[in-house]
Formats: C-alpha cells, sequence, structure tokens
C-alpha cells in the first residue's frame, strides 16, 4: 500500500518527472505542497495549449486548469474545491460538456516518433528498435514500391502515392 506522500510524489513526477524526485516529504507541509501544486498546473496549463482541438474546447480547458492554478495558489482553499475543478477539468479532456452530460468531443491520442520509443525502452525494449523499425520500413517500402511498379505506375507517380521523392523511389527500386 502506498503512504499519501508517496502519492503524492507520484502524481507530482507524473507532470514534473525527476524534478519531483523527493517530493514525498514535503507533502504534510502545506506551503511547500502548493508550489509544488502550483508547477503542476502551470504544466497543466502549457500542455493545454499545445492540444489540437476547438477554440471553445480549448478555452475551457484553459480556463478549468486557470481555476486550478488560482485554488492552489490559495492556502485557504478548501480540498473538496480543487477536487471539483479538476473533476470538470477530467470531464472537459474526456469531452463532456454540462448540457445533459453529453460528449461533445472526442480525445485522440497519438504518439510522436520519439514518445513511441521512449515508452518501448520504458518497458524494456531494445535501444536499437529504431534501427529495427527503419531496416523493416525500408524493406515494407521496397516491397510496396515493387508492387506499385509491377501494376503500370512510373516512379513518378509511386513518389507522390508515398509522399516521397521520385530520387527516393529510385534508390528503393536499386536497393541503395
Amino acid at each position: 500500500m502506498i503512504d499519501q506522500g508517496m502519492d503524492f510524489e507520484l502524481s507530482i513526477r507524473l507532470f514534473l518527472g525527476e524534478k519531483a524526485y523527493h517530493s514525498a516529504c514535503t507533502e504534510s507541509h502545506i506551503k511547500s505542497k502548493l508550489k509544488w501544486l502550483q508547477k503542476v498546473a502551470k504544466r497543466i496549463i502549457g500542455r493545454i495549449d499545445e492540444l489540437d482541438t476547438t477554440t471553445r474546447h480549448k478555452q475551457m480547458l484553459a480556463s478549468e486548469a486557470e481555476r486550478f492554478l488560482e485554488k492552489v495558489r490559495s492556502s485557504k482553499v478548501s480540498p473538496w474545491e480543487v477536487v471539483y475543478v479538476l473533476l470538470r477539468l477530467c470531464g472537459r479532456l474526456l469531452g463532456f460538456d454540462y448540457l445533459r452530460g453529453s460528449i461533445v468531443h472526442t480525445p485522440f491520442y497519438y504518439q510522436s516518433c520519439s514518445q513511441y520509443y521512449t515508452s518501448h525502452i520504458l518497458l524494456g525494449g531494445d535501444v536499437m528498435q529504431d534501427y529495427y523499425d527503419q531496416k523493416d520500413m525500408v524493406s515494407n517500402r521496397k516491397r510496396i514500391v515493387k508492387q506499385l511498379k509491377e501494376d503500370g505506375f512510373s516512379d513518378f507517380k509511386i513518389a507522390l502515392i508515398l509522399n516521397t521523392s521520385e530520387y527516393q523511389i529510385k534508390k528503393l527500386r536499386k536497393g541503395l
């Protein structure tokens, strides 16, 4: 069972990583705890700003995140007030709206290449996975180029289909 201090640290490290290492010991000190939560709130606001969503949705998310920052700046806030703000923020992130609890946005998540390889390594995968994937992608591209060539497409049209240069297609066909 995780004690409250460790639970606090794991929550903060979710947002701040190793910077929050040993923050568990500050959990019982209100001022220190609020400083950590302010850093998290600022990180949340920054991340919301990067989201690709509608203007209205981003405004609602930002409003809830700023309300969270406002609450953790006050040492006289009720913990329940913070819980309710975070509950609304979670609901907004999941696409809920006040209108009869309707869902008006659909969350869509993806990984960039660097995120994919980082998560692969964190799960104990091979650091060389990028090399293996590249090798596999090249052989798959070669196979696709060969198939398209057999179907009668020119190098130029294959380049358009694969969104690459004609030079790259010729290199793949010649095995360079």
